[in-house]
């Protein structure tokens, strides 16, 4: 089974709701409470602006044609963070996915897709009390780096960053 990895086209939006949704739901099962959960049409309407712009990428993972995960990323959005670090926004994948490659696909997409760019690391906001999560991020290369923070989005679940330096172009 090979997991595709493509850009993001606007008749993938519906399913890359429906993944991100699944993904919330079983993800952070116990993080985050579930009246916190994305807004499924508001998510969509900003979904269908991204995709029909250009501007920071959306990616899509498939297995066996169907969508099964989706990646953004770019400039980070840390306060004070140097130009040249990157940012992984969201990675969801359907958990009935999990496991089977497509999280590791589209992260390393990303990873390819920054170090071409003017970055040399990259970094990520993970909830602290996913073990999940954060193990997949560490198996693929990433390291804690000891910041935290938390917000009102997410009902105050404390996020840890992770850190990775990226391959030299």
């Amino acid at each position: 089974m090979t997991v595709v990895v493509r850009p993001a086209r606007p008749e993938d939006v519906d399913e890359v709701v429906d993944v991100a949704l699944e993904a919330w739901r079983e993800g952070y099962r116990g993080v985050v409470a579930p009246n916190l959960m994305p807004d499924p049409g508001g998510l969509r309407a900003r979904l269908r602006e991204r995709v029909a712009e250009p501007g920071p990428p959306i990616a899509v993972g498939e297995l066996d044609s169907d969508v099964c995960g989706w990646i953004t990323f770019g400039a980070s959005r840390d306060w004070g963070a140097a130009p040249s670090v990157g940012e992984i926004w969201a990675l969801n994948v359907h958990p009935g996915s999990w496991r089977r490659g497509v999280g590791r696909a589209l992260v390393g997409y990303a990873i390819e897709r920054l170090a071409t760019g003017s970055f040399s690391e990259v970094t990520l906001w993970t909830f602290r009390d996913t073990p999940r999560s954060r193990s997949f991020y560490e198996a693929v290369g990433f390291r804690a780096d000891g910041a935290m923070q938390s917000r009102h989005a997410s009902g105050g679940a404390v996020e840890v960053r992770y850190r990775m330096a990226l391959p030299i172009g």
